[in-house]
């Protein structure tokens, strides 16, 4: 199956490809190592476009208007839903740059063009590619409850925790796998070592998923919404705030994870941090069995739902099911 790979943006001419390319010509070429890669896995995931937009923005609102329109109809490519002013500072998803949107032939994988800008090189981008691509095999092989009657998500605690531990192990693994993708090819095809911009980058992306995981703001705020629920009782109000928050803790673990196992020498400080915080003990267990699975190559996310469980309740999050037959679900407060 052949997969188009279109460059519209005007790309600098110091862009280097890794056939002698310059500009939209060199995106173009490494853009094709990916093209190639995803040719043999048409059987899990079908690419049929591969895009270098010259505005990101409009191609997402072009490409798929529902998903991307905003309140006025005219589209937002990135929005976000109002948090309190008080909240502390949550992760941001590693995709702000990639998109990617389905069609009616096959999906199309959409990148920023300030990914071949002067802040990132062709080693990053050979890992943010892979990992994209590896999002969507994800997508295809881990569960996914099945929905309701009207195609909403079910909202049971069961189908909840299982859409979040799938979703959490698959950037887990998807990081750790574009991460072997690009070991293997600048060894074995380009023969040259991780720059050191890669490297830098690494460190600072490590950096950040550690301050969020383990950020002592985070830790307060949860409280003060715990004990508001527990005065209160608006359970609504409360699994709209926490829910969020806690499963943005949950990605920077992730995150962490990923990078802890699969460079474990660059990231031994990060390491002894992690141990050192106030994590739900549960934390090692999830992790544990995100390694386990990641190296099983199992998409069995079934033992991994309690153990999130554990690791919520430790953030203050205890779901429950509500009434029977109603399928929504609730929080316990402290005590119940």
């Amino acid at each position: 199956m052949r997969i188009s790979v279109d460059v519209e943006a005007n790309l600098p001419d110091t862009l280097r490809g890794p056939e002698g390319g310059t500009g939209p010509r060199a995106a173009r070429e490494e853009l094709g190592v990916i093209a190639g890669a995803a040719r043999g896995l048409s059987d899990v995931v079908r690419i049929a476009r591969i895009l270098v937009p010259a505005d990101f923005a409009a191609t997402l609102v072009e490409l798929a208007p529902h998903r991307h329109a905003g309140p006025s109809g005219k589209g937002s490519a990135a929005p976000t839903a109002p948090t309190a002013p008080t909240a502390p500072t949550a992760p941001t998803a590693p995709t702000a740059m990639t998109a990617a949107i389905p069609a009616s032939q096959g999906w199309v994988l959409v990148f920023h063009p300030g990914i071949y800008g002067p802040e990132h090189d062709a080693h990053m981008r050979y890992a943010l590619y892979w990992r994209e691509l590896t999002r969507l095999v994800n997508r295809g092989r881990l569960p996914v409850p099945l929905r309701t009657a009207d195609g909403a998500p079910r909202q049971d605690r069961h189908a909840v925790l299982l859409t979040a531990v799938s979703r959490l192990f698959g950037e887990y693994d998807a990081a750790r796998k574009a991460w072997d993708f690009r070991d293997g090819l600048l060894r074995k095809v380009l023969r040259q070592e991780l720059s050191e911009r890669a490297r830098t980058a690494l460190l600072h992306a490590f950096a950040a998923d550690l301050g969020h995981a383990t950020s002592a703001d985070a830790r307060t705020w949860l409280r003060m919404l715990a004990d508001d629920h527990a005065r209160t009782g608006d359970t609504a109000t409360y699994l709209r705030a926490v829910r969020p928050l806690v499963m943005r803790l949950s990605l920077a673990l992730s995150h962490a994870w990923a990078t802890l196992d699969h460079f474990p020498d660059l990231a031994a400080p990060g390491a002894e941090l992690l141990h050192r915080a106030e994590l739900p003990a549960a934390a090692r267990e999830l992790h544990t069995f995100f390694r386990n699975r990641h190296v099983a190559g199992s998409p069995d996310m079934e033992p991994g739902t309690e153990l999130l469980a554990e690791l919520w309740a430790g953030f203050g999050l205890r779901l429950a099911d509500g009434q029977e037959g109603t399928g929504k679900l609730t929080a316990l407060r402290p005590g119940d």
